[in-house]
């Protein structure tokens, strides 16, 4: 009886927290949840952790294992209490009854369909996996690699996948595949089946065309069908909806993420649906620490597994214009710690201590830290008031934290992947200041920014621009284009188009005409279907363009006068930080002058009464003006491949000499809205 009153005092306690949730729904909704995150984790960091994962559980409920490997996260505390509360009292009234006990448990289930209760995890699951339909008859053992080729698979996702992603700890798979040496690898769990099988299709997808003929003797496009195949098929034998755990987040995390370079954005986005419905189902939203029977190493994992979640949910939800599905202030899960993988394992009964500087986790880190930052920045978009000068302080922070943090450290690295981080943090730097002014430059009156401010979102579109094509040029980062080349960066193309065609043509303009062949601005997905509507105000943009660079070139050609204005105009504009079409160590403003200036006067312009002469012959391509004689051949300040296999090859498919003019009345904030959700397989 006492426990039947207390489990009547709990509902009575329901009613009253469900009438304070509604008269503080409008307030809750109103503010801004996340901006101090930092400083919640500082008080929580100073509580002990007895009193802090008692504090969590009356907050927010529990973790309730169901075996070794699987949990399942009660988010309620209302029913996990009543849950208590029946199994305290199921255990004090069990055998009281004797054998004739009849409690519902004991109750004739009703009839049911049995074929559809018989049902194999299979056949529940052909539904979401169409192509496996005609699969009844395959086994797993059909989709798996050779057991030779095993390690190099292995190998490749560490340096291609894992590296920058570190969702994994290598150590413990490898360790794992090691064990497996000699015996059935059908003794893998079908969890850690489908996770091997997301290891073999991330890492041919990351892997070049000819690469993978060299090493396999099969077409990309054969294994990546083959192990795509296998993954779903493991997967549903797995249940993973019915019966989802931390592995298979994991696995289908992974997929998901190398899916971006052959699936339409739309289906990439529904399924990141299930992956963060699995990841919530098991609590990953709420930090480990608070539950006391989770290993250091478990808890360092669910983090790495929940960031990973936050990241493809971003990359997601911006690919289809749409918002997040994970709202800033809906999860506390900390960022990972920064350490090597040695520093911790499946055995480690305490949490390493974090290291200053680089490690192993430090890119994937940055990675995260930016995906919380840019959360923050997105939450404020539309508050004309304030969100502006709010966006950019966070942006400024977002900086000097990486700086601080991690950017110091990796001037000093020789690693590869430490330049590839340094190189994409300024990318997202310039691409945030172009996503938070952007928005308000479409829908505003002109006047309202200034011509400083124009001069920042030029000098940002063309570090978006030149850095992407450093990141895809360089060929000792070859190995991670799977993940430049699912970007279209449309923020920037849109805006150099459009500022181009307005202002006078000034070196810093001819620049951004540059930039704009790049032949890794536009992935060559993206462009496949030249005839798609969406490309036809994009091509006439780019008409209108090359129509005013001409006669602005003619203009100036007529009276030195202007050039010399122009170029002494042009030195008040921010230098991009970017390194442009050359080499290390070049000059790219001064390469990019000489080159205005043979396009403008033949190589001689007057700037504060000194003849400045231009030796340096141009580049090639690029549309020259009629009037100037033919370019020579490429000089070796300026590699070829930013032209792609030629600029004859490259600019009709997508900026046909003419296409017509566009006006005004285009609205490119939707636009660019309705080009970042281009499927390019369709």
């Amino acid at each position: 009886m006492e426990r039947l009153r207390t489990l009547e005092a709990l509902v009575t306690e329901l009613n009253g927290q469900l009438e304070q949730a509604h008269s503080t729904a409008n307030s809750v909704a109103g503010s801004s949840p996340g901006l101090d995150r930092n400083a919640e984790h500082q008080q929580r960091s100073s509580s002990s952790p007895a009193s802090e994962a008692s504090s969590f559980q009356k907050q927010f409920g529990r973790l309730v294992l169901e075996d070794a490997n699987r949990s399942r996260y009660i988010s309620s505390s209302f029913w996990s209490r009543v849950s208590d509360e029946l199994d305290v009292l199921k255990m004090e009234t069990h055998g009281l009854a004797g054998d004739d006990s009849d409690t519902s448990e004991d109750e004739e289930e009703p009839a049911v369909d049995r074929a559809e209760l018989e049902s194999t995890p299979l056949e529940r699951h052909a539904f979401l996996f169409r192509h496996n339909l005609g699969l009844s008859g395959s086994k797993l053992s059909d989709f798996r690699p050779l057991p030779s080729q095993i390690p190099f698979l292995l190998e490749v996702f560490a340096e291609n996948v894992n590296l920058p992603l570190q969702i994994l700890h290598m150590p413990t798979i490898t360790r794992m595949v090691r064990d497996l040496r000699g015996s059935d690898e059908a003794s893998l769990t079908p969890s850690n089946e489908a996770l091997m099988l997301s290891i073999y299709y991330a890492a041919i997808t990351s892997m070049e065309e000819d690469d993978v003929m060299t090493n396999f003797g099969s077409s990309k496009q054969d294994l990546n069908v083959k192990y795509r195949r296998g993954l779903e098929y493991a997967l549903a034998a797995a249940d993973f909806l019915n019966e989802p755990d931390l592995v298979l987040v994991q696995a289908l995390a992974i997929f998901l993420c190398l899916l971006r370079r052959h699936e339409s954005p739309r289906f990439v986005w529904m399924m990141m649906g299930l992956l963060i419905r699995m990841a919530q189902a098991l609590g990953l939203q709420r930090d480990g620490s608070h539950f006391p029977h989770l290993s250091p190493y478990e808890i360092e994992m669910r983090r790495r597994a929940w960031w990973c979640v936050c990241m493809l949910d971003i990359r997601a939800s911006e690919d289809q214009g749409t918002e997040f599905t994970i709202t800033d202030g809906s999860f506390d899960t900390r960022l990972p710690l920064n350490i090597n993988d040695s520093d911790i394992g499946p055995e480690s009964a305490q949490a390493p201590a974090e290291r200053q500087g680089l490690t192993d986790m430090s890119f994937a880190l940055m990675s995260f830290s930016t995906c919380g930052h840019v959360r923050q920045m997105m939450a404020l978009t539309g508050k004309e008031d304030t969100g502006l000068d709010r966006q950019s302080q966070l942006l400024n922070a977002m900086y000097e934290h990486l700086q601080q943090e991690y950017l110091q450290y990796a001037s000093e690295s020789c690693r590869v992947i430490h330049w590839v981080a340094v190189t994409i943090t300024q990318l997202v730097v310039a691409k945030m200041t172009l996503y938070i002014y952007l928005p308000v430059l479409f829908f505003s009156p002109s006047d309202r920014f200034s011509d400083e401010v124009r001069a920042k979102l030029l000098t940002a579109a063309i570090e978006v621009a030149e850095y992407n094509h450093a990141l895809n040029a360089e060929p000792r980062c070859r190995q991670w284009r799977w993940g430049y080349q699912t970007y279209t960066h449309w923020h920037a193309i849109v805006y150099l188009l459009i500022d181009v065609s307005r202002r006078p043509w000034s070196p810093m303009v001819e620049r951004a005409w540059v930039a704009l062949h790049s032949s890794w601005l536009i992935p060559a997905q993206s462009y496949t279907d030249k005839s798609r509507r969406i490309w036809v105000p994009l091509r006439k943009l780019m008409s209108k363009a090359r129509k005013h660079r001409q006669a602005e070139l003619a203009r100036i050609n007529r009276d030195p006068a202007v050039a010399e204005q122009l170029e002494r105009d042009d030195r008040r504009i921010p230098v991009p930080a970017s390194p442009g079409p050359f080499p290390a160590g070049s000059d790219a403003v001064q390469l990019f002058r000489e080159r205005w200036r043979q396009l403008v006067a033949g190589g001689v312009v007057s700037i504060d009464n000194q003849v400045v002469h231009s030796n340096q012959p141009i580049m090639s391509g690029v549309g020259l003006y009629p009037g100037n004689p033919p370019a020579p051949p490429l000089p070796p300040t300026a590699p070829a491949d930013w032209f792609g296999p030629g600029m004859a090859d490259f600019v009709p498919c997508l900026w046909p000499e003419d296409s017509g003019d566009v006006g005004d009345e285009v609205d490119w904030y939707n636009w660019v809205e309705s080009a970042r959700s281009i499927e390019p397989n369709i």
